[in-house]
């Protein structure tokens, strides 16, 4: 069949780069033909939002104060980099389609925060307006937005008329399940990122190696940048002969700064003693590649989702109640039960493959 992916395609973070990646190559597994499905992003709620992203001669002064001058050359340059980085994969990885004029059999609605109404409402993502009569939700979420926040930006009949037409739904964290069933009345089964489902099968890209043990930083670049977070971190880092790295994101206080796409930042966290996040890819990558982590979980971009993952895979005695030195040596005193998270894991992605092949299976009509 052709499918369509329907997703946050064009975000500078390497997780969702790496979702997309893991999703679309699962797919193509599968024995489909697989198209990324592009969109203008709604910025209806944040004009700052729009200001970033929408990038243009006009737009020029706003970069010029917002990044140049408040965050510094570093970080720019950094992130113009890493940008170049990121596209490149996308398109040597991907083809690219637009949503609406571009017919497919069916349309993946998913994974990553595709639901949230942060900055706006992207109404495709409620499957309407699409060119197939067949959308499959493949573990959405609604991020931290809640009913309230729906009822006041006025999209909840909206967003319910949506969901309630999409052919089959789904939810990739509790708090999405709870407002999925509730918009829609239907069931939403719980099924995991695509990061977990698939295997990679080996897959190893190749990256300049860092010849000193490290522990690795991953956190959004406004995020690990308080004086008492940055202490503790290299406290911990100098007490058990580490350097501090930050792959994939600008940290100027850690001792080196990886600009990488997505598959290489998984070999950079492989490569890692140990590794402290506050996201959610941060901490599946971790996992997956059976390195010891710490996860502070930040209740402003990703309490639901990051909650939900430790629950789900028995890990949440890796959860720090804040970033600080004390922390840091608790939760790496105890190494983690990789079998036991493996196990939880192949499990859940278990179920969720026979969610994913038996809502292609029905609109193939098997």
């Amino acid at each position: 069949m052709k499918i369509g992916i329907l997703t946050h395609y064009n975000v500078n973070n390497q997780g969702a780069q790496l979702q997309l990646y893991a999703l679309s190559s699962y797919l193509k597994e599968l024995g489909h033909d697989v198209y990324v499905l592009t969109y203008t992003k709604n910025f209806d709620y944040s004009a700052d939002a729009a200001k970033r992203n929408n990038v243009s001669i006009r737009s020029l002064p706003f970069y010029i104060k917002e990044y140049l001058f408040k965050r510094g050359f570093g970080l720019s340059l950094f992130n113009a980099r890493k940008y170049r980085k990121l596209m490149r994969f996308l398109n040597s990885s991907n083809e690219l389609r637009p949503y609406d004029k571009f017919p497919t059999d069916a349309v993946v609605i998913g994974s990553d925060e595709v639901f949230s109404l942060d900055v706006g409402m992207n109404k495709m993502m409620y499957g309407i307006g699409l060119m197939s009569d067949y959308a499959i939700c493949y573990a959405p979420s609604f991020g931290r937005t809640s009913i309230e926040d729906i009822e006041r930006r006025g999209c909840r009949e909206e967003i319910s008329a949506g969901l309630r037409s999409i052919y089959r739904l789904s939810a990739r964290d509790a708090h999405t399940k709870e407002l999925v069933e509730l918009l829609s009345g239907r069931e939403a089964p719980l099924v995991c990122d695509p990061v977990l489902l698939y295997s990679f099968k080996g897959e190893r890209a190749k990256i300049k190696p860092i010849k000193h043990k490290y522990l690795l930083l991953y956190a959004y670049d406004r995020n690990m940048c308080g004086q008492s977070e940055i202490d503790a971190i290299q406290a911990y880092a100098r007490k058990h002969g580490l350097i501090t790295v930050s792959a994939g994101t600008y940290h100027k206080w850690c001792d080196r700064n990886v600009c990488c796409n997505a598959l290489e930042w998984v070999e950079y966290i492989r490569g890692a003693e140990c590794v402290v996040t506050d996201t959610f890819h941060g901490t599946v990558v971790a996992m997956k590649t059976h390195r010891d982590v710490a996860v502070f979980i930040r209740k402003s971009i990703n309490v639901f989702k990051l909650k939900s993952l430790l629950a789900d895979t028995a890990a949440e005695d890796r959860e720090m109640m804040g970033v600080t030195y004390d922390e840091l040596e608790r939760v790496f005193s105890t190494s983690m039960d990789y079998g036991i998270i493996d196990a939880h894991i192949a499990n859940i992605a278990q179920r969720s493959a026979a969610y994913l092949r038996q809502a292609l299976e029905g609109v193939n009509g098997e």
